[in-house]
């Protein structure tokens, strides 16, 4: 009974060093932190245990005071956002303390109260607060730093929990706990309280979210700005690789046969280029192509330039040069060359164009509220790359929904949550084949078709099989062999393009 009667008299300190845990910056403690955070957790008890003669509101105010000081003093940590942690940690006490308060008092009222219950509805009530807190709230601000410049809007916050308190306890004195109307005064004054504390919640983590989000902004623009940059940069170095190509021909007519290999091998290396009727995807698929063979990656490559004519060249260069930077970044860490291999196919359908990258990775994506999250373990400094990406497809009218697999875009689908999916024909039937119920038809289908093929090495020690493969397969398309596999594993005959 003695420590419980000791946390009964502490509770309001002890629940607001409870409460600053959920917001303080774990991973920024200053040097020496647990000599510091035990030295600063003693000195706000003893202060505080000291000066307890003072009047309730005077106590509350410097409990506040002591609480900023103890965090700007173990985090590094401006002392804005001491303020802003210490405002959501007093609000998130005083609404736990309120909500325990309700039930102890109507309790007394009733005669059933003795110090062991008092303790255990408080202790409740704080875990019970802080859990709902932790999931609502704190995990949005542990996902990476906390920004906010409205100085003001912390300032006020802090003003008004404060002043809110501070009427609370003037209000509380003044009921007559001996009328009929007590408790359902207090019980009225409490929620009051705690609409309020919510509310100041609300009008912090609203302003932390806008100011994050205004920085995610600024962010992407300045790396489209840069990528901007790079593709000027990029547009000069190709002139220059066309000028210098130019004047090997030239000298290639001229020179002697040892001359000639010299400047052919010469030739080679620059006449990695892509011509596929758009300048800024030719000069991007260019760039990344030499990135590839360096790192000793195939691109394999289908595009239709003309599909991106009414984008603007910048944006071609960042959009592609993110997917494909992201794709030679995950394949340098494969070591199996047979999967270093990136596609990359662009064609029109109808009026839109479809882009696709592919590429092997060693462990499927990761998605967070329909995003794909960074690898990286710095989180705040990553990621932005599809963020780009994703930026600036929806400049050109497209909403971006990410899908962890088929059944996944089927769901969307189905759901109403998107109007369209583009695959290929034998991932529906398939679909298809095991959901006969689906509300779902194919609306379009390209004029080109896309031939299901077997990879192999190229060669001549791959001729012969080869060729038994393809003859295996006529003499299965002959005997009807094909049609009935396909039939039954696809519910159609896609063995042949009509």
């Amino acid at each position: 009974m003695p420590v419980i009667n000791w946390i009964l008299n502490q509770q309001v300190q002890l629940g607001m060093i409870l409460c600053a845990g959920l917001f303080v910056p774990w991973g920024q403690r200053r040097s020496c932190f647990v000599p510091r955070l035990a030295a600063g957790v003693w000195g706000f008890l003893a202060l505080t245990d000291t000066l307890a003669f003072l009047p309730l509101w005077a106590r509350l105010l410097l409990y506040t005071t002591l609480l900023f000081g103890l965090i700007w003093f173990s985090f590094d940590c401006s002392p804005l956002h001491a303020l802003f942690y210490t405002t959501c940690a007093y609000a998130v006490q005083h609404i736990a303390s309120k909500l325990a308060y309700m039930t102890i008092i109507w309790l007394i009222q009733h005669g059933r109260l003795d110090r062991l219950a008092h303790f255990v509805i408080l202790l409740f009530s704080n875990l019970v607060v802080c859990l709902v807190i932790y999931l609502l709230l704190t995990r949005r601000i542990r996902r990476g730093r906390l920004l906010f410049d409205n100085v003001k809007t912390v300032l006020y916050s802090g003003f008004f929990l404060i002043a809110a308190v501070y009427l609370s306890v003037v209000l509380e004195d003044v009921l007559d706990s001996s009328a009929e109307s007590y408790l359902t005064a207090y019980l009225a004054l409490n929620a009051f309280c705690i609409l309020f504390a919510i509310t100041i919640l609300a009008l912090e983590f609203s302003n932390c979210s806008i100011k994050s989000l205004e920085h995610e902004n600024e962010t992407l623009a300045q790396l489209l700005e840069c990528d901007k940059q790079q593709y000027e940069q990029a547009k000069k170095d190709m002139e220059k690789i066309n000028i210098r190509y130019h004047d090997l021909k030239q000298q290639y007519s001229r020179a002697t046969d040892e001359e000639r290999a010299r400047l052919e091998e010469e030739m080679d290396n620059l006449n990695l280029r892509y011509l596929t009727g758009n300048k800024a995807l030719d000069i991007t698929l260019t760039q990344k192509s030499a990135l590839c063979g360096q790192a000793g990656i195939q691109l394999v490559c289908s595009a239709d330039g003309s599909c991106l004519e009414n984008m603007k060249h910048y944006h071609i260069y960042s959009l592609l040069g993110n997917a494909l930077d992201n794709a030679i970044e995950c394949l340098t860490q494969v070591s199996d060359a047979s999967k270093r291999v990136i596609t990359l196919d662009i064609s029109r359908c109808r009026d839109m164009a479809v882009i696709r990258v592919q590429n092997y990775t060693p462990a499927p994506p990761t998605l967070r509220d329909g995003a794909i999250v960074t690898t990286k373990q710095d989180t705040e400094e990553h990621g932005y790359g599809i963020k780009s990406i994703k930026s600036i497809a929806e400049q050109y009218g497209a909403t971006v929904t990410g899908v962890d697999d088929l059944n996944q875009t089927f769901e969307l689908l189905l759901s109403g949550r998107i109007d369209a999916t583009l695959n290929a024909e034998v991932t529906y039937y398939d679909y298809m084949k095991e959901h006969p119920d689906a509300n779902a038809k194919i609306a379009v289908l390209t004029a080109d078709a896309n031939e299901v093929a077997i990879p192999m090495r190229k060669g001549d020690e791959t001729a012969t099989l080869r060729a038994a493969i393809d003859t295996a397969i006529e003499e299965m398309r002959a005997d009807g062999t094909l049609k009935e596999l396909s039939e039954k594993y696809f519910g159609t005959d896609i063995s042949t393009n009509e």
